[in-house]
């Protein structure tokens, strides 16, 4: 009966702690790997519920009391799963009891209940199980992927059904596609062209913000595409070979654009060639008879452009030293309420403004303008239509609180982007200039240098400079002492929540700050069990 007793504390426990753990394998999109990797990384073995096990084995060993130590050692674990809190509500991205979430718990909670009841019956001492009980609290972060391997099949029949209805509804409405790819800039790209296009051409489909995965297209290609969409601008990520492929077999593309080439999950990839490859599968997919726009200061998207080239493929840019551009941006300026710029198309000079800030906008605003026009869209109108358009959320940004600037580019970073948002910084007017970053992730071998490179341009522009986490801290910090920076307007936090409370603590009007980057739970929070 006491064995009974452990036992179904043991899987109450581990119910409640299943909702942790998924919290962490959902932000790494299920994967085992990344899982497994980052739980070594962060030493997350057990403690507390194996401390109390511990106790209690060893307390019924010397007192001989197996029912009192039982009643002590429950009471504990329902004490543990009190102060771990609820991560439903808790954390900058709290778990999505999604169907899928909700299948893998529910999977996971068999395997589990079902080796500690194995347990349970054969082990004949309660002390002894006890001890048990440490092995399966250290263990019960396989349980979710062991559910995840066993529902494997489930899913994959479930998501060809799904896109099996997403194709359908592409047959019926027949739209003229359009793939967005790139190391960078695809999701503001993506905004840009789909309201240039709806303007001044037809009815245009586009997934809202960041949604560039075949699960999450699909599900918008079934719920709000419609029949009378004449165009359909699709983003397309990449965390591997062949992911832009599947993406093209599911939205066959008649154009594509390649915004740039670069380290951006360079973790995942391996190496810059195989980010070559992948992003290729886009230019590889469109039709001989399609349209290829690539960056031509990009020296991977220029490539792409030379070998996989269409009947109409055009190169965009700034840089003339890279090669010759079909369109380009002459000269720019940032002002206090956006950018001015002068492109240069079909022999004809077009000037124009936008809210948009910085090169790295301009590049993106460029590459949709160039595709527009080749689409067939008057390149005045397209002018137009780019004065109105404003940023995506949390992409520089500019936001003005009272007498403080804020440029809020928190949703994604990397170095180009990055070093752009420091530019744009120290353009605009202020009484200082404050920087408030966790830096950037999955660069690999490129990490430590990126970011020390980046403090010392940081230390050339900032007043001031609040580093969160402890991911990037070391490199930064290095960098920003090789650019002679003041350390003592240099603040250390762990989380962002704590960094932005002192942020509202020293700012003063007339200040500018630019919020960089924003990392998940993964790298920022302070996780034990």
């Amino acid at each position: 009966m006491v064995n009974i007793i452990i036992g179904i504390a043991s899987v109450a426990f581990f119910w409640w702690r299943s909702l942790h753990l998924l919290q962490y394998f959902q932000q790494d999109n299920y994967s085992s790997r990344r899982f497994i990797s980052w739980l070594l990384k962060r030493r997350l073995y057990d403690k507390k519920a194996s401390l109390v096990a511990l106790m209690a084995a060893g307390t019924e060993i010397l007192s001989g009391s197996s029912w009192l130590v039982a009643l002590m050692g429950v009471s504990a674990l329902l004490m543990v799963i009190i102060y771990q809190g609820d991560p439903r509500r808790r954390g900058k991205l709290p778990l999505k009891v999604t169907a899928r979430a909700q299948r893998i718990r529910n999977v996971a909670l068999w395997v589990y209940s079902l080796s500690v009841g194995c347990a349970a019956w054969l082990v004949p001492s309660s002390a002894w199980l006890w001890i048990m009980q440490v092995l399966f609290f250290q263990l019960a972060p396989l349980c979710p992927m062991i559910a995840n391997v066993i529902l494997g099949p489930w899913e994959r029949r479930s998501q060809q059904k799904f896109i099996a209805e997403a194709k359908e509804n592409l047959k019926r409405s027949n739209p003229y596609i359009i793939g967005i790819t790139g190391s960078y800039g695809k999701t503001s790209t993506k905004q840009a062209l789909g309201c240039i296009l709806r303007t001044a051409l037809g009815a245009t489909f586009w997934p809202p913000q960041g949604v560039n995965t075949p699960m999450g297209i699909t599900r918008e290609l079934r719920e709000n595409l419609k029949r009378y969409h004449e165009y359909a601008v699709i983003e397309m990520a990449a965390y591997q070979r062949g992911s832009i492929a599947s993406l093209c077999r599911l939205t066959p593309p008649k154009a594509g654009l390649i915004t740039n080439i670069g380290k951006a999950h360079l973790e995942r990839f391996g190496d810059v060639d195989n980010i070559y490859a992948t992003k290729s599968e886009l230019a590889q997919a469109i039709p001989d008879n399609g349209v290829l726009v690539c960056n031509g200061d990009n020296e991977g998207s220029r490539r792409i452009a030379e070998e996989y080239r269409k009947e109409t493929t055009l190169l965009y840019g700034f840089e003339h030293e890279q090669g010759l551009l079909d369109c380009w941006i002459s000269w720019w300026e940032i002002r206090n309420d956006g950018t001015a710029f002068t492109i240069h198309w079909n022999d004809r000079e077009y000037f124009g403004q936008t809210s948009l800030l910085g090169k790295p906008a301009l590049s993106n605003l460029l590459g949709a303008f160039t595709m527009a026009c080749a689409l067939g869209c008057d390149p005045e109108y397209v002018i137009a239509v780019i004065k109105h358009l404003s940023a995506v959320d949390n992409r520089l940004q500019m936001v003005r609180e009272g007498e403080v600037t804020y440029l809020r580019d928190a949703y994604n970073s990397n170095p180009i982007g990055f070093s752009a948002a420091l530019d744009v910084m120290q353009a605009l007017p202020a009484e200082r200039r404050i920087l408030m970053t966790p830096g950037m992730v999955e660069f690999g071998s490129d990490q430590q240098e990126a970011h020390e490179q980046l403090g010392r341009h940081a230390a050339s522009v900032c007043d001031c400079v609040l580093l969160v986490g402890n991911t990037n801290r070391k490199a930064l910090m290095h960098g920003l002492k090789e650019g002679n920076f003041d350390q003592q307007q240099l603040q250390l936090f762990e989380t962002r929540d704590q960094a932005l409370k002192a942020l509202g603590a020293i700012t003063k009007p007339g200040d500018i700050v630019l919020i960089e980057n924003d990392l998940p739970d993964l790298y920022e929070t302070k996780v034990t069990f």
